[in-house]
């Protein structure tokens, strides 16, 4: 992926049968045996298929294997840069929540685990719907390996 084509070959094909069947990445999600998620990361070129999740996916969008397969490889390795995020609704108020609260988490972090530092890729993201009577609320939950700081 280049910064002048936004999603490689195999980004845009799931991306566009996704769209086209009406899906839901819960529902693509279950049918990989995945979390929705990580599904998602892989639908934006953030995380890597094995063969199984390929085969599944050419199965569940009526794709070649081996075109899906093609394009995977000629995309290169996942995305991983995290630069420049801009003011999306989203990601950017989750952004400014972290930076806000970071000192007060590594804080509470260190009080319970001791000093350390959290392993991002070994993270874990899980989001739900959380109703309160009146609208709905988001809970998101990163679980991640927490590995302390040796002494010597």
């Amino acid at each position: 992926m280049n910064e002048s084509e936004p999603f490689s070959a195999a980004c845009a094909k799931l991306l566009h049968e996704k769209m086209r069947r009406k899906l839901t990445f819960a529902e693509i999600a279950q049918y990989l045996k995945h979390d929705e998620v990580w599904t998602a990361a892989l639908f934006y070129g953030r995380a890597t298929p094995t063969h199984k999740d390929i085969r599944l996916l050419a199965e569940l969008l009526s794709l070649s294997v081996e075109t899906l397969e093609e394009d995977f490889c000629s995309a290169g390795p996942p995305v991983r840069d995290v630069g420049h995020v801009g003011r999306d609704p989203i990601v950017g108020p989750l952004r400014d929540t972290l930076a806000l609260y970071a000192p007060a988490i590594r804080s509470v972090v260190v009080e319970n685990m001791g000093d350390g530092a959290i392993s991002a890729p070994h993270t874990k993201v899980h989001v739900e719907r959380v109703e309160n009577g009146r609208s709905s609320d988001i809970r998101i939950v990163l679980e991640s390996k927490y590995v302390q700081y040796q002494s010597w």
